[in-house]
């Protein structure tokens, strides 16, 4: 007979820590200051012929960020960039709904979609629930101002977009351009990806207090504590948690992933915990 055995994981969080690199990163990204001097997040530069806070502007952010867990997000954003400078069309639900799903894999494919027929069948969906619901403008999901509650309800028709991981960037990308009406904005929590988590366990935000943890970033606990420890260091800034999520997303993605420590501005908080692998969306934890 296999015997079953629940092992329970303790974490703690450093909210001191927190607070000061939240402070630190809060003004040197908003002051483009160091690192962040000329830097724009990737999803905000925006193709040379779309015009910012139309419907194409809506659906453009709609359908890349929907397939955004399925590839590298700078090469991401490049690439879609260019494809729809080439193809806007392509990017419109009434376009894609005419277009055989092999048409749209391909289309998706090169874009950077390792998971090509998922994201294909994820646009098509993403397509017909707007078609039949929004007149095909994403815009029309909130015609009134919504709670974030309300809103992630709605979502729920969407593929992927309703997810832990992606609907709160998606919420944010879409609340702080002004294409969504949300009433709480500021109290939306930083998406948490692996560059979120990275840095946060990295940095020593987040401690590992047993031996070993092996799981998911964008699932519990560690979603959950690493979402409550920024929260818990915005209100000590009075500023909205995702308004970290830039910040944090950078130094993860473009730093901490190559460890280039010397160009960190929080290095001097940073305790560069060791022990952590990352391999593709498990983190493997051992105490050292």
């Amino acid at each position: 007979m296999k015997m079953k055995r629940t092992v329970s994981v303790e974490f703690a969080i450093d909210g001191v820590k927190a607070f000061k690199i939240a402070e630190r990163l809060f003004d040197q990204f908003y002051g483009r200051k160091g690192v962040f001097e000329d830097y724009s997040m990737p999803e905000y530069v925006l193709p040379r012929n779309l015009k910012e806070g139309s419907r194409e502007h809506a659906l453009y952010l709609t359908y890349v960020i929907s397939i955004d867990y399925m590839t590298d997000a700078e090469k991401l954003w490049e690439k879609s960039r260019g494809a729809y400078e080439l193809y806007p069309e392509r990017f419109t639900p009434e376009v894609i709904l005419k277009l055989s799903q092999r048409t749209v894999e391909t289309f998706v494919k090169k874009l950077g979609a390792r998971f090509y027929s998922n994201a294909a069948k994820t646009w098509i969906k993403i397509s017909k629930v707007l078609v039949d619901k929004y007149d095909g403008d994403p815009r029309n999901i909130t015609p009134e101002p919504l709670e974030i509650a309300a809103l992630k309800k709605r979502l729920q028709d969407f593929p992927y977009l309703k997810g832990n991981k992606l609907s709160n960037f998606y919420l944010r990308a879409m609340g702080e351009t002004g294409l969504f009406k949300v009433k709480n904005l500021d109290e939306l929590d930083i998406p948490v990806d692996k560059q979120v988590a990275r840095f946060t366990l990295y940095t020593g935000v987040l401690k590992l207090l047993s031996r070993q943890f092996i799981g998911c970033p964008q699932e519990s606990p560690l979603r959950e504590l690493i979402e409550e420890a920024w929260r818990n260091a915005a209100k000590k800034l009075d500023i909205a948690p995702w308004k970290l999520d830039e910040p944090i997303w950078t130094i993860g993605s473009k730093l901490c992933s190559g460890r280039k420590c010397g160009k960190c501005p929080v290095e001097g908080f940073c305790e560069k915990t060791k022990g952590i692998t990352f391999k593709e969306n498990t983190v493997v934890w051992r105490r050292v």
